[in-house]
């Protein structure tokens, strides 16, 4: 999907965690608390971790890269991550 679609889906981009967590923030690890599909129609099972490349509707929703064991793009539902480590700077 293209980001303007995934913005028009999930509104623009804010800053902050809704959930009242730790604010994930671009270049941070997450882990898949469930499995999903990848923009290529493959499976990231749950449990792993990938990298955030982009943030939608204050975490509603996230753009996450995945090297293993797929190596994908996926947008996922802010509820299905967990903040593993801050990445960055």
């Amino acid at each position: 999907m293209a980001k303007r679609r995934l913005s028009e889906r999930f509104g623009p981009e804010r800053d902050g965690d809704p959930a009242g967590g730790p604010p994930i923030r671009e270049l941070d690890r997450v882990r898949l608390l469930s499995a999903v599909t990848g923009d290529d129609a493959q499976c990231v099972p749950a449990g792993s971790t990938g990298t955030v490349v982009g943030i939608y509707a204050a975490g509603e929703a996230f753009e996450v890269e995945f090297t293993r064991p797929v190596d994908t793009l996926a947008t996922v539902d802010g509820r299905a991550v967990t903040l593993v480590a801050h990445g960055g700077a």
